[in-house]
């Protein structure tokens, strides 16, 4: 029997009558452990989601940095052109149309992969609050030291 039933046991056969300002201290102090599990597991769980988010914003990123380096060659495009150098703005012109392709291409994989991710979280976290709400296991609570 692990140590801590053991005093628990022990606990329940020495003390026949308890006031009730001992029940309600115990109360709070097992309300007070509780909370305090709840706010780990919402840590860990929040932290395990944001692991899970890492590659589509790596992608947003990419795809907001080419979006700037295509506005960037388009400018360079403009001044080109104004310059009158017909090979030197068709150039950069076809690279700023290249870096808009890639660009977009890279926002859609990520949002894409950003939806799909925030669907699979919210899906599994309404799985583990329906199998906690089926769970028929009786809590006793934390053994008092």
């Amino acid at each position: 029997m692990h140590a801590r039933v053991q005093r628990l046991a022990e606990a329940k056969r020495t003390s026949s009558k308890r006031s009730v300002a001992e029940v309600l201290a115990d109360v709070m102090g097992n309300l007070q452990d509780i909370l305090r599990s709840e706010v780990r597991l919402a840590q860990l769980q929040a932290r395990a989601e944001l692991r899970n988010f890492r590659p589509a914003g790596a992608l947003l990123v990419a795809g907001v940095l080419g979006g700037l380096l295509s506005a960037f060659f388009l400018l360079f495009a403009i001044v080109a052109a104004l310059s009158l150098v017909i090979s030197v703005w068709l150039g950069a012109l076809l690279v700023a149309i290249v870096m808009g392709v890639v660009c977009a291409v890279l926002l859609r994989r990520g949002a894409h992969l950003l939806r799909s991710r925030s669907e699979k979280a919210a899906a599994n976290t309404a799985a583990s609050v329906e199998a906690a709400a089926e769970d028929s296991t009786p809590w006793t609570g934390p053994p008092t030291e």
